[in-house]
């Protein structure tokens, strides 16, 4: 799935959930979209691509970060 379709993107939670990260990595997520905006001159498509493609392995890194903690704190003993 794409975070982007024609004239709309997703951020945060609504392209990614990480638990106990939505809020950081919605305002991480705007922080790059604005930026790939502002450096695509108004071409927003490239804009959209640089900025999923951006956050996407930032996103994957904590998405793993979140799994790998959620299975430290339920393991049994």
């Amino acid at each position: 799935p794409c975070w982007s379709q024609g004239r709309v993107v997703l951020i945060g939670d609504a392209a990614h959930s990480v638990q106990a990260m939505g809020t950081s990595l919605a305002m991480v997520g705007a922080y790059v979209l604005a930026r790939e905006m502002d450096e695509s001159n108004g071409d927003y498509t490239l804009a959209f691509d640089k900025y999923e493609k951006n956050m996407r392995k930032f996103v994957e890194a904590a998405q793993n970060l979140a799994e790998d903690n959620q299975q430290a704190f339920t393991e049994s003993s």
